[in-house]
């Protein structure tokens, strides 16, 4: 909750009320995570960014206990490689491992190694997170405390692996999601280890199967499955599958689902400068015009780089637009398609009173 009114404070572009907000808290880790929170936000260029700076490092360095303060550097760390730091993004990470490797008491220094794990992993940097897990499971394995101690830790584990395997949109996630589900397998929690097995599921599906993972998702009515396997396609098979979840959607009566897939979907192709090929865009357009989402096909036809495969989405589109009544917008795109004697066939129906009902 407090989060929320920072991130509306932060989008207000009131930095200070924000910073107000935060300063007084008593909670000093829920107050560094706000501060970490509004570095990652707003960035190291940002004129505030070297008091927001200060507050945090002298917050992740006053825990008394080593694994916390191991916790409170880990979280500095990775809200300054957010923020572009990363010269001292190293720097606080390098202490944090040292300090946890000091630690004496197992569970203690297992748990301190998760977080550095964690925040690793966060980081992107998976191969030590990968590493560091596998030290902090092997530590709390060897510890000859009570087993409710010992299976605490190993759930803290498991929770921040899976965590860093939802981060991830590539294969190495089922590296961390096995560890979670081995975890649970072991301490006899088959139902959480039954879900993440699942998730291993998905991943190796979509990286050995591609988009055909997703369109399969898409004939079985699972779409939940769909949206999640598209997290690992690459950016041109992202689009295509998130353009088939939104026709899906579309014939199912969810638009406001379909309208925010479609908005991504844009983000990509104008933002992000993504061009999937013509003929999956093309089979995708079509399917569009038939039931009747002629703005959306219309921008799809604009990204179509073969002008005759364009201008055959642009005569069907104009075509739709006068069966919706709107002769002007049909005129103006059947104007400009490329296509000559395409241009000059769809201008001479529009010319026909029975123009789109043929």
């Amino acid at each position: 909750m407090m989060k929320d009114a920072i991130s509306s404070l932060l989008k207000e572009g009131n930095v200070e009320g924000a910073i107000e907000l935060v300063l007084p808290l008593e909670d000093k880790m829920l107050k560094l995570e706000l501060l970490c929170y509004m570095m990652e936000e707003l960035g190291e260029k940002y004129k505030e960014y070297p008091v927001l700076l200060s507050e945090a490092v002298s917050l992740a360095l006053s825990p008394v206990e080593d694994k916390e303060k191991v916790r409170a550097l880990g979280m500095l760390s990775h809200a300054l490689a957010s923020a572009g730091d990363s010269e001292k993004a190293e720097k606080y990470m390098i202490e944090a491992l040292k300090i946890a490797k000091k630690i004496e008491y197992p569970l203690w220094k297992a748990e301190a190694l998760a977080y550095v794990a964690y925040y690793l992993g966060m980081m992107g940097t998976t191969s030590d997170a990968f590493y560091y897990f596998n030290v902090a499971l092997e530590t709390a394995e060897r510890s000859k405390e009570q087993y409710s101690a010992i299976l605490q830790v190993l759930s803290l584990i498991a929770e921040l692996a899976i965590e860093v395997g939802d981060s991830l949109n590539t294969g190495e996630a089922v590296d961390f999601y096995s560890i979670a589900r081995d975890i649970y397998t072991s301490i006899k929690k088959f139902v959480s280890a039954n879900e993440i097995e699942n998730k291993i599921k998905l991943v190796e599906d979509v990286i050995k199967n591609g988009s055909f993972a997703v369109k399969r998702a898409i004939a079985e009515g699972d779409i939940d499955r769909a949206i999640t396997a598209v997290k690992y396609l690459p950016p041109e098979g992202k689009a295509i599958a998130l353009l088939d979840i939104a026709y899906w959607l579309f014939l199912h009566e969810r638009k406001d689902l379909a309208k925010t897939l479609l908005a991504d979907v844009y983000n990509m192709f104008f933002v992000e400068k993504v061009r999937p090929n013509d003929i999956e865009l093309i089979a995708v357009a079509h399917k569009f015009i038939k039931i009747g989402l002629l703005d959306e096909a219309l921008i799809l036809a604009g990204i179509i780089q073969d002008k005759n495969e364009a201008s055959k989405a642009l005569y069907e589109i104009a075509l739709g637009y006068v069966r919706f009544g709107k002769k002007a917008k049909a005129l103006s795109i059947a104007e400009g398609i490329p296509n000559e004697l395409l241009r000059e066939k769809a201008l001479k129906k529009l010319g026909d009173k029975n123009v789109g009902y043929e």
